[in-house]
């Protein structure tokens, strides 16, 4: 039995966990003729210890590979995991068709201990999405964005809401606000707890400081309350069970406090399938209503947003008008959707090793929705972000994931500064311990990272061994760049540095506190765009540049045990597509199959 219900409706978002067409479950394993060719690759681990959600490494050619048979672009290439059905995530670090040579990354999930495992690269379809991403792919990855009107400038966190009620089994997760000036509040704003805790009911005059006024809904598994006022009544879709076969279903209310005894089910259950994180919209155009909702999960295989309309609230239990606007094989989730200067914005929450918040732009409701060039909005593990408009401000409630737990957050955006124009450094991943660093445009539209300086630039990332990579190239005569591993100050760590020199040579080095570990003279000039990578493990570093391995040295001290990756310059110089991912003592053993055949018939 549900409780006895309480709550108020607002104009407000969702969130949502995307969902799986009832075809089998991964675009990797699609049905026959769509990929037209596959081929298996075996991976070997040397080493004594397992890999899991290690990065491999692929270098293809024109004797592993058929460069002919894929599209020019790469865009079509696809990884599955040996049942041909779980999608594997991988980045493409560049890809020449015409020379036929690329290098793709590709994360496994589990390399057992002197052990193989086969996967399946699919290529072939001229239709195909372009999944490659890095974000996916590695612990850490910015290549900075791409020009283009961006969202609005969200302001500093405040957290606003924590749990600090008895009946509250977990801490505020979203907040539905409406405007409802009643019993003394201006705001009324319904939260949902974290995993199926229950919904409850807060009120403010400011959208900062709530007053909470107890439980509304709880029992059932209710979370993720959308509420929305039409006329003198709310109307408020939420999950139900969503710890079990989750549903989304809807209340109604004439005074914000008592919802009616019986609910209406909008998306029915299904099993296997996760139907969550509802968000009601009326568009402000036309006065049509809308349902966004996610569907599918990690069992199904993919996630899907999904959305219906009507002319009456109640007319989105009729799934006639449902339809797809986001299929995708990875955690994408938390659908929201708000229209702003003549542009319909959906927010999703996505899983790319942390939490963070993704916005699309559309030209209607149901799109398409094509992303924001400054995505992730949000990162840091700041999720589902529900937005309202009051006065001309933008009000954004997410979850904040801070390592002890859920927190409930408000940030705002002044609408009247309009969109954002240039890209900015993700405060979530970056801090400037010294110099200049912004983010440029170049001639050809290649937004980049500048030093205008001498400086440090350090990641929120820290860890023992790892492999840290990055393209750069110097601008100034003289000076250099490069890396710093396992920072923990301005000084301290390990630093690779690429110093030009004499024209077409330059010096690569790696120091500690100061002291040289080692270094060589290499054929490159660093005024050229050039591929730096350092990985570390134990006290051991190896430094690659373009992919050749040109020094590798140890530090017998072992001076630093673990500490930040980041960057570093003597002068100005420019950097792009940062990574960091996993090492293991001795490099996995890569056999490509002989074959290059069609896809297996789907299950």
């Amino acid at each position: 039995m549900t409780h006895p219900t309480r709550l108020a409706l607002t104009a407000a978002l969702a969130l949502g966990a995307l969902a799986l067409p009832a075809v089998p479950p991964l675009p990797v394993h699609p049905p026959t003729g769509q990929w037209r060719h596959r081929l298996p690759i075996t991976l070997s681990n040397p080493n004594s210890v397992a890999l899991r959600d290690f990065q491999a490494r692929l270098t293809l050619d024109a004797a592993n590979f058929d460069f002919a048979l894929a599209r020019a672009d790469g865009g079509d290439l696809r990884f599955a995991d040996a049942d041909g059905w779980r999608y594997l995530p991988h980045w493409v670090e560049h890809y020449e068709a015409e020379a036929q040579r690329a290098v793709v990354w590709v994360k496994v999930p589990e390399l057992p201990a002197g052990g193989r495992r086969t996967i399946y690269l699919y290529f072939g379809n001229p239709l195909a999405e372009d999944l490659s991403g890095g974000g996916r792919t590695f612990e850490m990855f910015d290549d900075f964005g791409r020009p283009g009107l961006g969202y609005y400038t969200f302001g500093p966190p405040t957290t606003v809401l924590t749990r600090s009620e008895a009946w509250e089994s977990e801490a505020p997760h979203t907040l539905s606000v409406v405007e409802l000036n009643r019993a003394g509040y201006r705001y009324w704003g319904y939260y949902g707890l974290a995993d199926c805790g229950g919904i409850g009911l807060a009120r403010s005059n400011d959208l900062r400081r709530w007053e909470k006024a107890g439980p509304l809904l709880r029992g059932d598994g209710e979370r993720w309350p959308s509420v929305l006022q039409v006329g003198q009544r709310l109307y408020m879709a939420y999950d139900r069970d969503h710890c079990g076969t989750s549903h989304v279903v809807m209340r109604t209310s004439e005074d914000g406090l008592t919802f009616s005894p019986r609910y209406t089910v909008l998306v029915a259950q299904e099993a296997g399938i996760r139907n969550q994180n509802p968000a009601l919209f009326r568009d402000p155009n036309d006065g049509m209503f809308y349902l966004y909702w996610f569907r599918g999960g990690q069992q199904a295989g993919r996630w899907q947003i999904k959305a219906r309309r009507a002319w009456r609230v109640e007319g989105l239990a009729d799934p006639a008008s449902e339809r797809v606007l986001i299929d995708v094989p990875y955690e994408l989730a938390a659908p929201h959707m708000i229209f702003l200067d003549g542009t319909y914005f959906l927010a999703t929450e996505v899983n790319e090793n942390a939490w963070k918040t993704k916005i699309y732009a559309g030209p209607t409701p149901l799109g398409p929705f094509i992303p924001l060039p400054d995505a992730p909005q949000l990162s840091d593990n700041q999720a589902c972000l529900f937005q309202h408009v009051f006065d001309g401000v933008l009000h954004g409630y997410l979850c904040k994931d801070t390592g002890a737990g859920w927190v409930l957050n408000h940030r705002s955006a002044d609408l009247r500064a309009g969109r954002s124009r240039g890209r900015q450094l993700d405060p979530g991943v970056w801090t400037a311990k010294s110099g200049r660093w912004q983010l440029v445009t170049l001639e050809d539209g290649q937004v980049v990272l500048e030093a205008g300086n001498a400086g440090l630039l350090t990641t929120a990332l820290q860890g023992r061994d790892y492999a840290f990579q990055v393209r750069g190239r110097l601008l100034d005569a003289r000076g250099g760049w490069g890396i710093i591993l396992r920072a923990q100050g301005e000084r301290d760590g390990y630093r690779v540095a690429l110093r030009r020199i004499a024209d077409g040579r330059a010096e690569v080095g790696a120091t500690a506190d100061d002291q040289v570990l080692g270094m060589t003279i290499v054929e490159a000039d660093p005024r050229n765009w050039l591929r730096l990578g350092a990985a570390i493990q134990g006290d051991r570093l190896r430094v690659t540049l373009d992919d050749r391995e040109v020094l590798a040295v140890s530090d017998p001290q072992g001076r630093f045990a673990a500490g930040h990756g980041g960057l570093w310059a003597d002068g100005r110089a420019w950097f792009d597509d940062v990574l960091w991912h996993k090492v293991a003592e001795r490099p996995l053993q890569v056999a490509f199959d002989a074959r290059q055949d069609g896809p297996p018939q789907p299950h």
